[in-house]
């Protein structure tokens, strides 16, 4: 009775383990969290019914019952293989990303829907059944993997860390002109004072960072990158370095919320070389072209949407 108590709270561990794990790389990584699921599920059956198996073994030896099991076992097979793997109860998750790269307040550089999922079919399997969404962006259903725009992993730096858990993100070119509209100005980054040189070859940087006219801002990122040494966030310190792959070490500073006034802070650099800054700052709040995508998706799909306002400096 234990080991199937402890069976069963092992796989439902696993199951959930396998629904936080994310996506993996086409084209087998759609295979490995059923694997694996397959696997341990495999060994818990085993070990809850290999007790009962020499009480029991005399009466399953015989091959009428063997060819019964056999046969029970390829149809079961066949049957859920044509079981549709999602509902409302257990939707697909999907992350909706409106991505908008501007250059200063009021200019934009470009424009695009992104999509990604966290689990291991990929967004294909979405456009499949949503020829209504495919058509709002101006793509057919029959499309294939290497034919669509890849979403460059930059371009997620809002909701990092949550971006490990894509492995393909596909990207849509969007209209900005809608953006003009709804939005004044953008979230901008600028000199709030002239930069102060210091002894030792150290200069400090004061900055003031403008969300423009966002309405529904949910986190703000800066990733910084160069000779920072240190900040006027967290007492003066440092965090520990991020790095990704082979590029430089950088610090994530991360402001909650909306504001009613303009951060001001400061940025001490150890050297002249530049700091580069990537700003990005999450929005939640949608506008009707955004709306009328998002319910374009199944009802089993669950889709979290928002945009994403993105821009680079040196200093």
């Amino acid at each position: 009775m234990y080991a199937v108590y402890f069976g069963g709270f092992l796989i439902i561990f696993v199951l959930e383990k396998m629904g936080m794990s994310g996506s993996h790389p086409s084209p087998y990584g759609n295979f490995i969290p059923d694997v694996l699921v397959a696997a341990v599920i495999g060994v818990v059956s085993g070990w809850c019914i290999g007790p009962l198996i020499p009480i029991v073994g005399q009466h399953l030896a015989r091959q009428s019952i063997m060819q019964l099991l056999l046969h029970v076992g390829i149809l079961s097979l066949a049957v859920s293989s044509q079981f549709f793997p999602y509902s409302t109860e257990a939707p697909k998750r999907v992350v909706f990303q409106h991505t908008i790269w501007n250059a200063d307040s009021s200019q934009i550089l470009s424009s695009s829907y992104d999509f990604a999922t966290t689990d291991s079919n990929s967004m294909l399997f979405v456009f499949k059944h949503a020829p209504e969404l495919t058509r709002e962006l101006h793509t057919d259903t029959n499309f294939s993997f290497h034919s669509v725009d890849k979403a460059h992993p930059d371009d997620w730096m809002g909701i990092f860390p949550v971006s490990f858990l894509f492995s393909t993100s596909f990207k849509f070119p969007a209209k900005p002109e809608f953006i003009m509209d709804q939005y004044k100005s953008f979230p901008v980054l600028f000199n709030h004072k002239p930069q102060e040189l210091l002894s030792g070859g150290y200069r400090r940087i004061y900055l003031e960072f403008s969300l423009g006219s966002t309405k529904e801002v949910w986190v703000s990122v800066l990733n910084i990158t160069g000779p920072l040494f240190r900040w006027s966030f967290a007492n003066n310190k440092l965090p520990a370095p991020e790095k990704d792959g082979d590029g430089p070490p950088s610090y994530i500073c991360r402001l909650s919320g909306a504001s009613s006034e303009n951060w001001t802070f400061w940025l001490e650099a150890s050297s002249s070389e530049k700091i580069r800054i990537e700003l990005g700052v999450i929005d939640q709040h949608l506008t009707e072209p955004q709306l009328k995508l998002k319910g374009l998706f199944p009802e089993w799909v669950d889709v979290t949407a928002y945009s994403s306002f993105r821009s680079t400096y040196l200093f």
